[in-house]
């Protein structure tokens, strides 16, 4: 990856630093940490966060409004992002509402004998992401996929609609939620 411009010019004062890795290791996701920051950025801005793993929905979600990107591996262990806000970038919300639960009932009956199911309440982020999109790869189109979960994945919602894929969520008691994805 070539260093851009911005990160050649650095200057500290211009920089927020957000450490994720408490966040989620207490098992919170910190979206709506980073988007109360990404908001607050004024235009020449940074926000570095400090993650475990580059955030590439996020990455997807901010280039396409205008920010600009580098990340940078510092150990197996400590990765920085850096998003740089340019002049006159809008930010626009990318929070989804939930999905409707009124059919929950209706659609898990279609596919009563047409479901994959896997649970990643398990692993550690970015793999609940990561493995549900493997999974989807190779789902048939008249099959569903259902998911045991911790959260509502909000950055895997954008990657279903833009994959042409509808789903439904179920919360079935505080930190778990099921999600029913299925082909539009």
């Amino acid at each position: 990856m070539e260093i851009p411009e911005f990160i050649s010019e650095l200057k500290k004062e211009h920089v927020q630093e957000l450490d994720v890795r408490p966040v989620i290791a207490g098992g919170k996701d910190p979206f709506s940490i980073i988007m109360e920051r990404v908001k607050a950025l004024e235009d020449g801005q940074i926000l570095k966060i400090i993650n475990t793993f580059e955030p590439v929905p996020l990455i997807r979600i901010l280039e396409k409004q205008g920010f600009i990107v580098y990340v940078e591996t510092i150990s197996e262990k400590w990765i920085e992002t850096y998003f740089f806000k340019p002049k006159k970038v809008e930010i626009k919300s990318i929070e989804q509402d939930k999905p409707e639960e009124s059919n929950w009932e209706t659609i898990l009956h279609r596919f009563k004998d047409k479901l994959q199911t896997i649970d990643v309440r398990q692993l550690e982020m970015p793999l609940p992401m990561t493995t549900i999109l493997e999974t989807l790869e190779n789902l048939s189109d008249d099959h569903a996929l259902f998911v045991y979960h911790k959260r509502l994945p909000v950055f895997l919602l954008p990657e279903l609609t833009e994959r042409k894929f509808e789903f439904r969520s179920h919360e079935t008691s505080d930190g778990e939620v099921e999600l029913l994805i299925f082909k539009a």
